[in-house]
């Protein structure tokens, strides 16, 4: 192993302890560095033999944090898959985090976050405005309107 090699392996690596990336994005970042093609593909390949890249993981991490967030799976999903992730990784990922997933109860903690008591709600452009903020996390109509109409 040369020292190029060696030098990207380790930052790879450094890069990992904060978080999850993508195969895509790890290349990116190596590129960045002005690593070259050939020292790019065996950094990459002998991470994901170390373990240490895994497209799934990387999934898995991204759409729990977005989920967190309040955004609907399908966009956390879609927005993962413009981050560079295989969208096979994302598919298996989103299949088991949205089995205990209820839309509705997601959309009612974050208007609640949003307005904890609802004191504003009374006017119309309030109401508007909430429900544009629900439909930009992804909501679909059915769910926004259930919601808002509840509070």
């Amino acid at each position: 192993m040369n020292k190029e090699k060696l030098a990207a392996y380790h930052y790879a690596v450094r890069l990992l302890t904060n978080r999850e990336y993508c195969e895509y994005e790890m290349r990116q970042r190596l590129a960045g560095r002005e690593f070259e093609d050939a020292v790019i593909d065996w950094t990459i390949h002998q991470l994901e033999q170390d373990g240490y890249l895994s497209e799934v993981r990387f999934a898995e991490a991204y759409l729990r944090s977005r989920l967190k967030k309040g955004e609907a799976p399908w966009l956390a999903a879609r927005r993962a898959e413009q981050k560079g992730a295989r969208s096979d990784a994302v598919q298996a990922a989103l299949a088991e985090l949205v089995e205990d997933y209820d839309a509705e109860q997601a959309a009612r903690e974050l208007i609640l976050a949003r307005d904890p008591g609802g004191f504003r709600f009374d006017d119309e452009r309030v109401w508007q405005r909430q429900a544009r903020f629900l439909r930009n996390k992804g909501f679909h109509a059915d769910i926004i309107l259930r919601v808002l109409k509840s509070r």
